[in-house]
């Protein structure tokens, strides 16, 4: 069942012009230019493996690079959702899309989750979001030695979460 966040507001995918960033962002080779660009007309600052000189370097290279510079690292390498590789407690935020078609509406839909971290000088690391034009579901830990995943959407303008099943793990 989903639920609607209180406090939620009508926020959709980030538009040309719409908001001043203070967020930062590292996408690597498998992330689409066209999201890059969609990404900076909505006033993020964004780097590219390329122009961090990280093309054909790992994916742990990458994480490295974002964790020590405190970007949040943009993918669409799946690879990124294994949680032994990159465990929640000691990484960057990273985002893992799956763009669909890859056309710019499914683009847009899929990039709404970076709502919260387009306001944001800060977003907290530690946590992975894996991202659909559909909705998206975070990863992190918490503190106390568990795992919790939450699913999201936007429905209508208005921020829902998944209630429908238990979403700790240990």
């Amino acid at each position: 069942m989903w639920r609607e966040l209180e406090g939620s507001r009508d926020s959709t995918a980030p538009e040309e012009g719409k908001v001043e960033s203070r967020a930062r962002f590292l996408v690597d080779a498998s992330f689409p230019s066209r999201g890059v660009e969609l990404l900076r007309s909505a006033g993020a600052q964004v780097w590219t493996s390329a122009d961090c000189d990280l093309l054909g370097q790992t994916e742990s290279a990458h994480v490295a690079y974002a964790l020590e510079r405190e970007l949040v690292l943009l993918t669409c390498n799946p690879d990124f959702l294994d949680l032994q590789r990159f465990p929640l407690q000691r990484g960057s935020a990273i985002f893992v899309f799956h763009f669909g078609s890859g056309s710019v509406n499914d683009l847009r839909r899929a990039l709404r989750c970076l709502a919260p971290v387009l306001g944001s000088s800060c977003f907290s690391s530690g946590c992975t979001v894996e991202a659909s034009s559909t909705g998206w579901a975070r990863y992190h830990c918490p503190g106390n030695g568990t795992r919790q995943r939450r699913k999201y959407r936007l429905w209508h303008g208005k921020l829902q979460e998944w209630l429908g099943e238990s979403c700790e793990t240990a």
